[in-house]
Parts: structure tokens; sequence; C-alpha cells
């Protein structure tokens, strides 16, 4: 996964994902997923994987988004 550069290149990236139409939980806010790109993007492989800490930090068990 890229280290974004800024929180908008992260903005960006997830504008333009499939992660943008995905069913998220309740209270999914957007700008959490882009600060958590922003701020930990290089710390995974890819984006699957930067998807699947996301959503354990949130609580949310990844399996249930098929990652």
């Amino acid at each position: 996964m890229p280290l974004f550069d800024s929180y908008e290149a992260a903005s960006d990236w997830y504008a333009a994902s499939d992660y943008k139409d995905m069913a998220w939980y309740d209270g999914f806010e957007e700008e959490q997923l882009i600060e958590f790109a922003y701020r930990h993007g290089s710390d995974h492989d890819g984006e699957e994987d930067l998807i699947a800490a996301f959503l354990r930090e949130q609580g949310e068990d990844p399996g249930e988004y098929g990652l």
C-alpha cells in the first residue's frame, strides 16, 4: 500500500476505490477510513489488508466483509 503524502491523496484514493460503494457498518464515517488510510497506509500490504485493519480497529469482523 502506498504512503499517502496528504489527507487529500487518501481521500482521492477512497473516492476512486470500490470501497466507496461498500455496504459498511452502521455509524461508518468516510473520514475515519480516510484518516486511517492516510496515517497507516504504508503499514499494510495492499488495500484489503488496510481495510481489514481498519475494520478490526472499529470492532468489526473483516470476515463479514469478505476480507
